[in-house]
Formats: C-alpha cells, sequence, structure tokens
C-alpha cells in the first residue's frame, strides 16, 4: 500500500522531487559544458610549435637591450663589418688544390723541400659559422659555407673517417692524416647544422647523412678520451647545449667535464688571469659568453661575474696599448671576448673592443684571429648566430 499524504505533505514531496531533478539537469549541463570545452581545445592548433620562434624574439630583445646603438652606430657598424668580412673574404678564403674547394689559410709549413699552406678544422668552423652569419649580404654565402665544408670532408682524420684532421695542407694531393680536434669538430656540426637550416635547398652533400654521421662519430671519439685529454680542453657549456638539441639520445656526459673543472676554477680564482693556455682562455670565454649571452644561463652569468674583474684586466692587457702578444693573437682574444663583454654592459669598454677589432689587421699567417675578428664585429653590430 502506498502511504497517504496530506495536501502539504504532497507539495513538499513535489518541490523535493522537481529540485533533486533540477540539480540533476545543472550537474548534467556542466558535464556538457565541460565535454564541449574539452573538444573545442583539441580541435585548436598547437601554439607549442610557436614557442621556438617567440623564445627567439624574446632573446633578440633583451639582446639588443645588453647592446643598445642609435641609428647611426648600428649603420656605422653594419658598415664596418660588411667591409671587414669583404676583406676577410677577398684576402684570406683561398681556393684548394682541387679547385672546388675553399680554405683560410692558418699558417706556413715545410713538407719536403717546400713550403706549404696549412690550414685546420678549428678555422674551417668558424669560418663556416661567419658565412652563415653573413647569409644576408652575400648572395655567394651558401656556395662558400659548402666549398669550406668540402675541404674538411677531403681531409679526414687518422683513423677517423668521418671527421678532420686538425691540421692538413690543403694545396697538397696526399696531405698527412692527422688526429681530429673535437672542440673544432663540434662547431664544425653546429655550424653545418646552421648552414642546412639557413639553405635548406643546398645538395652539393647528402647533409641528412653527413652530419648525423658525423655527430655520431664526435660523440665515440670523445667517449674514447682519456678523462686527462677531456679536462684539457676549452669549456664546452655552449656546445654542449647546442649538441644534445641535435641528437638527444647520444650521451655527452665525458664532453660536459671540461665544464665542470672549469666551473671549479671560475669560483677558485679569476680564471682569466691565471690560466696559461691562452688558446683555452680564449675559446672558452667565447663559449661562456655565448651561454650567457644567448641561452641564459644562470651558471655561465654567474661566472662571468666573479671573474669579472679577471675578465677586465683580460680584454685591457689585450688592448690597443699592450705590448701583450701570444700565440693566441689580440684580434682572437678580444673577438672572444665580446659575448661576455656583452653581459656585463660595460659599454665604454665595448666601445674600445669595437674600435680595436675594426682598426687591427691579423698577421697573413693568423687566420685563427682574421677570422674570429669578423666572428666578434658580428656579435658588436648585433647580428646572431
Amino acid at each position: 500500500m502506498f502511504p497517504q499524504f496530506d495536501p502539504a505533505q504532497a507539495r513538499f514531496v513535489a518541490e523535493l522531487i522537481v529540485s533533486i531533478l533540477g540539480v540533476l539537469l545543472l550537474l548534467m549541463l556542466v558535464v556538457w559544458m565541460i565535454r564541449r570545452k574539452q573538444k573545442e581545445d583539441a580541435s585548436k592548433p598547437d601554439i607549442s610549435a610557436d614557442e621556438p620562434k617567440i623564445m627567439r624574439d624574446l632573446e633578440l630583445a633583451l639582446y639588443e637591450d645588453l647592446n643598445p646603438l642609435t641609428t647611426e652606430e648600428r649603420l656605422e657598424r653594419s658598415y664596418a663589418l660588411e667591409q671587414a668580412y669583404q676583406n676577410w673574404k677577398t684576402e684570406r678564403v683561398l681556393l684548394g688544390e682541387d679547385g672546388r674547394s675553399l680554405f683560410v689559410r692558418s699558417g706556413v709549413e715545410k713538407s719536403g723541400l717546400r713550403y706549404q699552406l696549412v690550414a685546420s678544422s678549428r678555422v674551417q668552423a668558424f669560418a663556416i659559422l661567419i658565412s652563415a652569419m653573413m647569409a644576408e649580404s652575400d648572395q655567394q654565402a651558401s656556395a662558400q659555407a659548402e666549398a669550406l665544408f668540402a675541404s674538411l670532408l677531403a681531409h679526414p682524420a687518422y683513423l677517423q673517417n668521418e671527421l678532420s684532421s686538425w691540421k692538413y695542407l690543403p694545396d697538397l694531393p696526399r696531405s698527412p692524416k692527422l688526429d681530429p680536434d673535437l672542440h673544432a669538430e663540434a662547431w664544425v656540426v653546429f655550424a653545418m647544422n646552421m648552414v642546412t637550416k639557413r639553405w635548406p635547398t643546398i645538395s652539393r652533400f647528402h647533409y641528412e647523412e653527413i652530419i648525423p654521421e658525423r655527430l655520431l662519430a664526435l660523440q665515440k671519439y670523445t667517449e674514447a678520451l682519456e678523462p686527462e685529454e677531456i679536462e684539457r680542453l676549452p669549456f664546452s657549456g655552449y656546445l654542449v647545449k647546442q649538441l644534445i638539441k641535435l641528437e638527444p639520445s647520444l650521451d655527452w656526459t665525458s664532453l660536459s667535464r671540461s665544464n665542470e673543472l672549469f666551473y671549479a676554477q671560475s669560483e677558485e680564482q679569476a680564471f682569466f688571469g691565471y690560466e696559461t693556455d691562452t688558446s683555452r682562455v680564449g675559446l672558452s670565454l667565447l663559449q661562456l659568453g655565448l651561454l650567457a649571452l644567448l641561452e641564459r644561463d644562470a651558471e655561465a652569468s654567474n661566472a662571468i661575474g666573479i671573474s669579472r674583474a679577471g675578465l677586465v684586466s683580460l680584454v685591457k692587457d689585450y688592448s690597443k696599448d699592450s705590448s701583450t702578444e701570444t700565440e693566441f693573437s689580440r684580434s682572437a682574444m678580444l673577438a672572444c671576448a665580446v659575448p661576455a663583454l656583452l653581459t656585463i654592459q660595460d659599454k665604454n669598454l665595448i666601445d674600445q673592443v669595437w674600435n680595436e677589432l675594426v682598426a687591427l689587421q691579423p698577421g697573413k699567417n693568423d687566420g685563427l684571429g682574421a677570422t674570429l675578428r669578423v666572428l666578434g664585429m658580428t656579435f658588436l653590430a648585433n647580428q646572431q648566430i
């Protein structure tokens, strides 16, 4: 039997049922709206693909803030850079013995009864990098980059065919095969990856095969080196980051050992003032500055801050009024200091270095100094890698 309700109770029960149904309908509406929103979100394009562009724009703005130039200064520096680049290209970039490759002279060496021109993988790497950075002002830059790379391919390293001899005689048909320069090889891979991105249609070589093979060979060669050999390398923080981006599956822990040692040294003493290997100082300084300037790396920025006094002293020692001259030339050292100097925002010192680089004329066998000089000027003219 059903319970009997009086009219007041029946009304209360009816209102309760209606309220419950209302709540259920409201819940169903909320669930429907949530699902509809989820479907709309799923149908929208993924904006993560745009993040690299946003980050590049952010880095560019910050970079220009660190190196503020008036319109007049910008035009003046662009003109000076163009002149320096064209002079470097005319005077330093030479045709190889095969007539199809290019190299930058980095010295002379006696071979038999004759003196031969010398090229190095280190200078070639920076020359390729400059070619890519000057793409907008040189229509032949892509062909130049490929021809510079061709010279490296034509001179493989001893027992390491995928890598290049650290030094070779480009005008000699059978140049001796020497060990590869690990640091230079990392720059080569980075520079050629940049070239293929800037000019996707270049096809002189099968870059989609060569670059991964070279990258793998570099990683294997690094793993085979003794820890002491790794520790003697220049700081490689910037390049390690780029190599990881290129191939995250490869282990670059061994190459990172020199970074850990470098950071420890920078905390213990003014590294730039006490290290006697000037080549290691300069090339370490270049990557440390690039890591802080372009990657906004806090540890690199902190290391520059700790060693600021030593860095400023080093730059002044290599200034126009100094008699300091080592195997790592003034133009090479000043150019390598540019990215780090931009992070400490000492405009007077930055302007002084610009004027120094414009005025300097590296010796005919100083291919590294001449090439790094142009690289340093590109950064000071607000051009980026």
